[in-house]
This record gives C-alpha cells, structure tokens and sequence, in this order.
C-alpha cells in the first residue's frame, strides 16, 4: 500500500489560514483606524459648529448690550426732556401767577381794610396794612379762603392802634400770611366753571 505525505499540504493550508487571518486582521484594524479617523473629524466639525455658533452669539449678545445702552440713554433723555418740559411748563404757569396774585387780592379787598405792603416769597404773600375793626379783617379772610388763587389766610400780628394819633379808619395795624395756590385750585375755581356753564346753556 502506497503511503501519501499530507505534511506539506497541512503546511499550505496552515499558511493560507494564517495569511486570510492577517489579511482580515488588517482589514479590521484598517476599518477601525478609518472610523476613528472619521469620529474625530465629525467631532472637529462639531466642535467648530459650536465654536462658530458660540461666536455668533457672543456677537449677538453684544449687539443687544449695545441696543440696551441706547435704550437706556434714550430713556434718561426723554426723562431729562420730560423734566424741562415739566419746568417750562411751570414757569409758563407762574409768569403770570404775580398778576393773578394781585387781581384776587383786589377781588378779595373788604371795605374797612387797607393794605400798605405787600411782599410776595416763596409760595406765600405777606400782607400789611389797617382795619377799622377785627370784623372786616374776618371778613377778609373769609373772602380769601373762598379765593381760587389764594389760601390759609394767618394773622400773624395784630396791634390796635391808639385813636387819636390815627386818624378814623386806621383803628388797627395787622399782618397777615396767605398761601398762594400756583393752580389755581381754590373754590372759586369750581364756581367759575359752573357759571361758565351755566352762561353757555
């Protein structure tokens, strides 16, 4: 019986196996080095996404600071505006407050009383004069609390005279302090626009 030797074949086949396993060894290890490669510069791009985005609104944000920092300039001027405004307006309305002033003053004026100084300070109007009796300074003041530009009227000194170093009708020398109301908000205001009311019917 012949004999056959299967030793070179087992040889052959065994460094046919071996070189199949490298070659899918290194297929493998190919693949992976590729899809690592791959991750990262999917992962770069990512990143440099962010980064652009990030950039974007960074920049973003500073406009809006920006526009803020107008807003609020815009605001603190429309306030300093609305404030001299305010001031002019005031001052149109006081300019011709000392004329007010003085045509109530006459509105007001009883018989029996006489004014000799008038001096006109800060929201207030001190008055000087004589009375021929307490009676018509009461009834002074009466007509002053019914006023529309003046109010509060205190007597802040009263002084009867002797008789015969005056002569009739300087019984009594006082002193008087009256509010003036820069609005004209006084009850007669409401009056005045009743018979303005009434006179248009």
């Amino acid at each position: 019986m012949a004999h056959i030797n299967l030793l070179p074949w087992r040889e052959a086949q065994r460094a046919r196996k071996q070189k199949e396993y490298l070659t899918i060894l290194g297929c493998v290890g190919g693949l992976t080095l590729g899809l690592v490669l791959a991750f990262n510069m999917l992962v770069g791009h990512w990143q440099e996404q962010q980064r652009e985005r990030n950039q974007f609104m960074q920049s973003e944000i500073a406009k809006l600071d920006q526009q803020i920092a107008e807003i609020r300039r815009f605001k603190e001027q429309k306030a300093n505006l609305m404030r001299r405004i305010e001031v002019i307006e005031t001052l149109q309305q006081r300019r011709h407050l000392p004329v007010q002033v003085m045509n109530e003053l006459a509105r007001v004026m009883v018989p029996g009383v006489y004014l000799t100084r008038l001096q006109v300070q800060d929201g207030r109007v001190q008055v000087e004069g004589y009375c021929e009796s307490n009676n018509h300074l009461a009834n002074m003041m009466r007509e002053v609390e019914q006023a529309r530009w003046l109010a509060s009227p205190k007597v802040q000194q009263i002084v009867a005279s002797d008789k015969n170093e005056n002569y009739l009708g300087r019984q009594h020398a006082f002193k008087l302090e009256l509010t003036v109301l820069s609005e004209g908000e006084g009850p007669l205001k409401d009056e005045q626009h009743l018979a303005a009311l009434g006179g248009t019917r």
